[in-house]
């Protein structure tokens, strides 16, 4: 019995030295293989170069799109910037620009007789206004005016008339050019007696504009008040 254990445990070492031994052999044998393989490869320089210079030909084709990139969004922060600026004109009223009469004289310069200069009245007392008119009033504020409204007034300003005497001197037809211009809801108004009342306030007639303005109304005589259903704009 002990000599077939010795005899089987003799036969398994031997089998296993085997096979440590061929499997050895064989990884020796894939390693040189393997090796030769490696030695026997060549690179290719002409394909190397072939593809060296088409990544140096990129080079610029890169560049060239950043160029293009860039100039892009320049175009497209301009267009916006220019968008948003037609956006706030178009929210702004258009104010039509003043429209004066240019008159040429024929005669020769020597024969013209020189021009007065226009005579411009003092500044009005606008405190004493108050007791006559029963409220307090700012030195050319056209609202005073009866049928000038806030809106209006900045139309006056946008055409140079900013002062009772500016309006007072102004034609009444460059003031409905005004309205006109202005679009439908300014032109029911009608600017005929502005001037006027205006020259009454620069002349700081305070009685006689309250009178003047009391039989107006809207810039209308008082019996055309009743059919007058927009108030000053």
């Amino acid at each position: 019995m002990p000599y077939t254990l010795m005899k089987g445990l003799g036969w398994f070492l031997i089998a296993l030295v085997l096979g440590i031994v061929i499997g050895w052999l064989l990884r020796s044998v894939v390693a040189k293989r393997q090796v030769a393989r490696a030695r026997n490869h060549h690179v290719d320089t002409a394909e190397m170069e072939r593809l060296r210079g088409r990544v140096a030909n990129l080079e610029p084709i890169v560049a060239e799109r950043d160029r293009l990139r860039a100039e892009l969004d320049a175009l497209v922060a301009t267009a916006a910037a220019k968008a948003a600026k037609k956006k706030t004109k178009a929210a702004t009223p258009d104010v039509p620009p003043p429209r004066f009469a240019q008159v040429a004289s024929d005669e020769p310069a020597a024969a013209a007789a020189p021009a007065a200069e226009p005579t411009v009245p003092s500044t009005p007392d606008v405190s004493a206004a108050a007791g006559v008119l029963g409220q307090s009033i700012v030195l050319d504020d056209l609202k005073v005016v009866e049928g000038i409204g806030p809106k209006i007034e900045a139309l006056c300003h946008g055409i140079g008339i900013r002062t009772w005497y500016d309006l007072s001197t102004t034609e009444v037809s460059l003031l409905r050019t005004m309205l006109a211009d202005a679009g439908p809801r300014f032109r029911t108004h009608d600017p005929g007696t502005w001037p006027e009342q205006a020259g009454l306030l620069a002349a700081g007639r305070w009685d006689e504009f309250k009178a003047l303005a009391a039989s107006y109304k809207g810039g209308r005589p008082d019996v055309a008040a009743a059919d007058a259903t927009s108030a000053p704009e």
